[in-house]
């Protein structure tokens, strides 16, 4: 009869479909998670996975038996939460946010809960809410963004602070000596994050575009942002705790333009089904610590 564990091993895997990530989750090493997914194989006498240098992919006899386990694992480990005494917490922190907004509160946890570890995750927007809906993720760190984006039944979001949106050019930028109005910015193309960051919202309230009017504002992820500004000429609104490396460096400059736009609200996310002391725990540090 196969261990269990085994089952659960094969189960993390395929989600990743990546063994460092896989071992990171497991608290196992990468070589121990290939021995497991191994041993998995042998007592079935099938392989499972199709190895490449892009990951771990379930082949039509890992994807038979994902469909065949993937309830009953997800319900044990419930199960087994309920009756563990001290339980590890899975923190989402959304991909640009610096850690060392929260790395302080971490450490402050950690003085308090000798036997309680925080895994940290690092997830864009749309994978973060979905991670929070499925439990498989405890908690998420992370600006607030539209509704649209989850369940507002199921996730609720505390507030705990502002972040600040800020126009940013390179060094050697033509438009750090200009007089710019809002016309003449709608006239040149601008480039921040998704349609449903609070950058982009802010940026179309504040130059004042109407429902009708064709908006000069290119969408692109940050680290993308980030690439641009080094080779070319563009103006991008960004959020300012995120470059302030790069300010200090004088890598990037703020563009004074005369014009502010709203702060943007960050804080925490958590799926209303999923709490316990430990999560209470973090929650009111992060309040308590976290707020800029």
């Amino acid at each position: 009869m196969v261990n269990l564990e085994l089952y659960r091993i094969f189960k993390i895997v395929a989600d990743e479909e990546n063994l460092t990530k896989a071992s990171e989750i497991l608290h196992i090493s990468q070589p121990a998670v290939t021995k497991h997914i191994k041993n998995l194989e042998n007592e079935l006498k099938v392989e499972l996975f199709k190895r490449s240098k892009y990951g771990m992919i379930l082949n039509e006899n890992g994807k038979k038996l994902y469909l065949n386990i993937k309830d009953s694992i997800e319900i044990l480990s419930k199960a087994d939460l309920v009756f563990n005494e001290n339980r590890d917490i899975k923190l989402g922190v959304h991909v640009n946010m610096p850690n060392k907004i929260y790395n302080n509160s971490i450490l402050n946890f950690y003085e308090k809960n000798n036997n309680t570890i925080i895994n940290i995750h690092k997830l864009n927007a749309k994978n973060m809410f979905s991670a929070l809906e499925k439990q498989e993720i405890d908690l998420a760190f992370s600006k607030k963004y539209s509704e649209e984006l989850y369940d507002i039944n199921k996730i609720k979001f505390i507030s705990i602070g502002n972040l600040h949106d800020v126009f940013v050019v390179n060094s050697n930028s033509k438009y750090l000596n200009q007089n710019l109005t809002k016309e003449d910015l709608k006239n040149i193309t601008i480039y921040t994050l998704k349609k449903f960051s609070s950058a982009y919202q802010n940026l179309v309230e504040v130059l004042g575009y109407k429902h009708n009017d064709k908006i000069n504002i290119t969408n692109i992820d940050f680290s993308g942002i980030m690439e641009l500004l080094k080779c070319r000429d563009i103006i991008a609104v960004v959020t300012k705790e995120y470059i302030e490396d790069q300010l200090e460096t004088n890598e990037l400059h703020l563009l004074d333009l005369g014009i502010s736009l709203p702060p943007a609200e960050y804080g925490i996310y958590y799926n209303v089904n999923n709490k316990f002391k430990e999560l209470n725990d973090l929650i009111e540090i992060l309040k308590d610590i976290c707020e800029l």
